[in-house]
């Protein structure tokens, strides 16, 4: 008797969930399978990739600072958003930051300058 009334309530609790909340999970279902569909089929598929280049940069007469610096500058290709490889063009500055930990402690004038090299569609 416990057991039919058991299994009685669980089926009152499975059909008593309502049509809304399966109605609004096919819903989802449906709205993300359509979004997979333009996202393999026409989707915007394009990789808007821009080329770096990340160095140091120091107010020096030294010959060795200036050399060093440019033998650790850095090339490195990064996918960004449309928006922003939109906003940049080549030669762009985009980072420009004075080092001022190392001025107050070791009396080093120098900065990190980050420039676009190249920007490309893949």
């Amino acid at each position: 008797m416990k057991s039919y009334l058991l299994s009685t309530f669980v089926i009152f609790l499975l059909f008593s969930c309502g049509s809304s909340e399966a109605d609004k999970l096919r819903e989802e279902n449906r709205a993300l399978k359509e979004q997979l569909r333009i996202a393999q089929n026409g989707g915007d598929s394009h990789k808007y990739i821009l080329k770096l280049r990340l160095k140091q940069s120091h107010l020096s007469l030294s010959i060795k600072k200036h050399i060093k610096d440019a033998m650790n500058a850095v090339d490195f290709e990064i996918p960004v958003d449309k928006e922003f490889y939109d906003s940049v063009e080549e030669g762009q500055e985009i980072i420009d930051n004075f080092r001022f930990g190392s001025m107050v402690l070791y009396g080093s004038f120098g900065d990190w300058e980050m420039k676009v090299k190249k920007k490309y569609v893949k």
